[in-house]
């Protein structure tokens, strides 16, 4: 499980019964994501992943793709873009 900063900054969503803080998109992460984010559709789980990780990772320095990969299910797909969408003012 990724160790959370001190004081973790962004917007909580409760994920299996644990609060993970997303935060804003650095403007590099942005840059590089924007062209999957001008043509995502609800069902692109590859850059729900990749947006989800970036956010994280500020606040969980060690997380892994692979576990941001396992720890979101369908059902959250909406939620987890509209944190982080949200937190990062887009």
């Amino acid at each position: 499980m990724a160790k959370q900063v001190d004081n973790p900054r962004g917007t909580a969503l409760a994920i299996d019964g644990k609060d993970w803080y997303f935060a804003p998109l650095s403007l590099g992460s942005l840059e590089l994501l924007l062209p999957k984010l001008q043509t995502f559709t609800d069902n692109d789980i590859g850059t729900v992943i990749d947006v989800a990780h970036k956010s994280l990772k500020r606040n969980y320095p060690d997380i892994t793709r692979e576990e941001v990969a396992d720890m979101i299910y369908m059902d959250q797909l909406q939620d987890v873009m509209a944190t982080v969408m949200s937190v990062t003012g887009l």
